[in-house]
């Protein structure tokens, strides 16, 4: 399976690459810095700003992707405002983008806990967008991630996931080729 990665440098997106070593990955980085990680990884990496949106169709074209993940996230500032506009902006064009490219499948990540304001409104266009394409869409609503490279050192407060559990579920419901809703977190207490 040929997979589009956006967001492959970012902690959820390492988690799952270790996972997908069957697979040809394309991985979506804006940093030419991490593009080093990432072929490290055994991913071929693309070099781009995810808003610059004629950029990004085009590497989504030229990847021929069977799949487009979209990992996407904006929490280097710590920023609500900035999560909120990657996934009212982004979430769309790669919707349009994976279209484009005759993509069959769509993975979103979202969230397992409710947000509020401006966040919950991104958060559904995100969903929405996935989930009425003409894509096989699955959004992934992971718990609070913890554990290295994360926020949390410790388990936050459920619903959560330990990181690298995450990223293996992440590949199981790929492979899978699982559509719809599914929730990724821990059944107990860590």
């Amino acid at each position: 399976m040929r997979i589009f990665l956006a967001g492959a440098a970012g902690v959820l997106g390492r988690a799952l690459i270790p996972h997908l070593t069957a697979d040809e990955v394309v991985g979506l980085t804006r940093s030419h810095h991490k593009a080093g990680l990432l072929e490290r990884l055994g991913v071929v990496p693309v070099v781009a700003d995810a808003y610059d949106s004629e950029r990004l169709l085009q590497a989504v074209v030229d990847a021929r992707p069977d799949v487009v993940v979209n990992f996407l996230t904006d929490l280097t500032a710590g920023s609500s405002e900035l999560n909120a506009k990657i996934r009212r902006e982004i979430g769309p064009a790669l919707v349009a983008a994976a279209e484009a490219a005759s993509a069959r499948r769509l993975v979103v990540e979202s969230v397992a806990w409710p947000l509020e304001g401006a966040s919950a409104e991104a958060l559904s266009v995100l969903e929405g967008s996935a989930l009425g394409s003409n894509l096989d869409a699955l959004v992934i609503r992971f718990g609070r991630l913890w554990g290295p490279g994360t926020w949390h050192a410790e388990p936050p407060e459920p619903p959560r996931v330990r990181i690298d559990d995450a990223g293996r579920r992440a590949a199981e419901l790929i492979a899978a080729g699982s559509t719809g809703v599914q929730i990724v977190a821990s059944a107990f207490q860590d």
